[in-house]
């Protein structure tokens, strides 16, 4: 039997995968998070090492291979350099709140970790949602972080 990987999508926008197998095309769609809840699927060990190799999604947090199987923790534990990256790029929203809503220099800094354009805009996303509830310090250096005006990201 095939053994099967658990692969989440944290983002609140769509993802797509086509993997070509024996048998034709397999598509894999993750319609993206909503309200707390995670879109997950079941890749095949196969289908989670070619994207490993041929893609960046994993580094780059697009998608998120959930540890729930030894097989699982060593593909994690495979990828090395990248591993930084790939925490660094992988928040939930659960976790963004608690970024969002902690100490601000400790913001300041998680965020900095951020390389990837489309999680950053995730970030933006949950704080549009909580904006009435941050400190305008807060809302002025998310705006910075961005490269736009405060009016411009919050209004």
């Amino acid at each position: 039997m095939e053994k099967m990987i658990k692969v989440a999508r944290y983002r609140n926008t769509p993802y797509i995968f086509n993997f070509n197998t024996n048998g034709g095309t397999k598509r894999y769609e993750w319609a993206g998070s909503k309200n707390g809840k995670y879109d997950i699927k079941q890749l095949s060990e196969e289908a989670v090492d070619w994207l490993l190799m041929n893609s960046t999604c994993f580094k780059r947090g697009e998608l998120v291979i959930l540890e729930d199987s030894e097989e699982a923790k060593e593909i994690i534990n495979n990828l090395g350099g990248d591993l930084e990256n790939y925490s660094n790029n992988t928040h939930t929203r659960e976790e963004v709140l608690q970024i969002l809503q902690g100490h601000h220099k400790t913001m300041e800094k998680k965020l900095s970790e951020i390389t990837v354009d489309s999680e950053k805009q995730f970030v933006i996303d949950v704080a549009r949602e909580i904006s009435a509830d941050l400190a305008s310090g807060k809302l002025k250096f998310l705006a910075e972080w961005m490269g736009t005006t405060q009016d411009i990201l919050f209004d």
